[in-house]
């Protein structure tokens, strides 16, 4: 197992990866305290190689977009709609040229063996330790049990790849396949879906009006966390946007007689931006 720690190895490494037809992705991070994920490793399996990209080491991962934007090199990852999100927001695109074993097993009617780990199971008959899941990825220095760990992640893709694979054109899916994949390749499916929010918050039975106002100031509950890189309850939860939509402060006098916590939405400037748009959702 190779390990990329410093900027020479990963820019030697991207030039290599250039040759390679297929290749296994997968990452470790953080988000617990952030509004964009903290990136620690990238791990990567070929037909004869496996490696982990230490991303915390100070290395500068640009390169890798490269990679990612090949139409040359197949990418093989699980369920990578939280690695799609983080590759959009650090390189401006989503990766080309995928293969998403989460959605073949859907398709192919695995509906209950779509985790990584029972796909393994499944077809591979081989058993991963999953214990390590919710642990710090940004500790350093990483235990080697921690890189053993992540590079289990990427180490039996390939081999699930080219089993779904055949079973999807076997069956003539491919079409079905690709329908599937749209939305995991959509730009839009990493941007603030206004409905999903409403529906989390259960407010899709408000009128119109409501709706409206929750939809204006859950978008700038959305430019305090990204600006301030803060989780959004942390610049205001659900229930504290419901408020503000029912009572539509303009002031800090009618804000004062809100219950709500020293959230980050009613700091400056962000609490300035909230009164104008409440006195213009009043018109």
């Amino acid at each position: 197992m190779q390990i990329i720690n410093t900027q020479e190895k990963f820019e030697k490494l991207c030039l290599n990866l250039l040759s390679e037809r297929i290749i296994a992705v997968d990452t470790e991070f953080c988000r617990r305290k952030t509004y964009y994920a903290t990136l620690s490793l990238i791990q990567i399996s070929t037909n004869s190689e496996k490696i982990i990209i230490d991303v915390l080491s100070g290395i500068n991962v640009d390169s890798f977009k490269k990679i990612l934007a090949s139409e040359d090199i197949l990418k093989i990852f699980h369920a990578p709609d939280q690695d799609f999100d983080i590759f959009y927001h650090k390189f401006g695109e989503l990766p080309k040229n995928i293969f998403d074993t989460q959605v073949a097993a859907e398709l192919i009617g695995m509906g209950d063996m779509n985790s990584y780990a029972k796909l393994c199971k499944e077809i591979l008959h081989i058993t991963l330790d999953k214990s390590l899941q919710k642990e710090d990825w940004l500790q350093r220095p990483l235990k080697q049990k921690f890189l053993d760990y992540a590079i289990k992640d990427v180490e039996y893709l390939i081999a699930l790849y080219r089993n779904l694979s055949d079973t999807i054109k076997g069956r003539n899916l491919s079409k079905n396949y690709q329908t599937r994949l749209k939305k995991l390749l959509s730009p839009d499916s990493y941007k603030l879906n206004i409905h999903k929010a409403m529906k989390k918050a259960s407010i899709l039975d408000r009128s119109q009006k409501f709706k409206e106002a929750f939809q204006h100031i859950a978008m700038l509950r959305e430019e305090c966390a990204q600006q301030l890189n803060l989780p959004r309850p942390h610049c205001a939860s659900d229930q504290e946007l419901i408020t503000l939509c029912e009572k539509l402060p303009t002031n800090d006098a009618e804000l004062s007689k809100i219950y709500m916590k020293k959230t980050a939405l009613l700091k400056a400037p962000f609490k300035n931006k909230l009164f104008e748009l409440c006195l213009g959702l009043k018109e």
